[in-house]
């Protein structure tokens, strides 16, 4: 302020005692053209920038959303999933780590990403996951599971590499596609092990297993 030869007064906590540690908004705004030694009102807060914040709740966020938050909190992220690669994704659908969690100034969050956001959930009698297989002549009726792998790929022990396969949640009837190019152990009590991105767009990761059928 002093550069450019104007005035400042400051509101909020730690103006009254000039402790105050940050600026957190002003008026006028940026840009705005005023008289030299005009007076400029700024906002400050005696919060250090760089102490420890939660994590704010992006799932279910739109793109817009997620950039304001993320903004305020003054944080990172990066994204994983469907439209990440080329930015065309439009909803998160979950983040690691969860919402409420502090972590360090300008750290960086996990965000998983769609370019569409999730059809609303239908009403089903809930199905246990259960580690029982059952065996058609092309699907697999039995549970799976997530692991940090690429997306779009999964594993099982009983199809060969490069078969695309069909993976329905039998809960709430949502489905994905992905190509088998890792191999579970020989005889596994799961169908499939998906990788976290597709299976966050069947159910919470926090959920653990969720009972399927795998089609081919």
């Amino acid at each position: 302020m002093r550069h450019d030869g104007l005035y400042f007064q400051t509101r909020g906590p730690g103006s009254a005692n000039d402790r105050w540690a940050a600026v957190t908004s002003q008026s006028p705004r940026p840009g705005v053209v005023i008289a030299w030694h005009a007076q400029a009102t700024l906002t400050v807060t005696n919060r250090s920038p760089r102490a420890p914040r939660a994590v704010p709740r992006l799932t279910g966020l739109s793109k817009a959303g997620v950039y304001a938050a993320m903004r305020r909190a003054q944080l990172y992220f990066k994204t994983v999933g469907p439209g990440s690669t080329d930015s065309t994704w439009t909803v998160a659908l979950s983040q690691s780590p969860p919402p409420g969690t502090r972590v360090r100034w300008h750290d960086e969050i996990t965000v998983h990403v769609s370019t569409h956001r999730p059809a609303a959930p239908v009403k089903r009698t809930p199905v246990k996951a259960t580690a029982v297989v059952i065996n058609g002549t092309s699907f697999k009726i039995g549970v799976a599971t997530w692991y940090n792998y690429v997306p779009g790929r999964c594993a099982t022990w009983y199809l060969p590499k490069g078969t695309t396969i069909t993976v329905t949640d039998l809960e709430t009837g949502k489905s994905i596609t992905c190509v088998i190019t890792d191999r579970e152990g020989q005889g596994a009590n799961r169908v499939v092990d998906l990788n976290e991105t597709q299976f966050a767009q069947l159910a919470p990761l926090s959920q653990g297993v969720i009972s399927v059928k795998v089609s081919w």
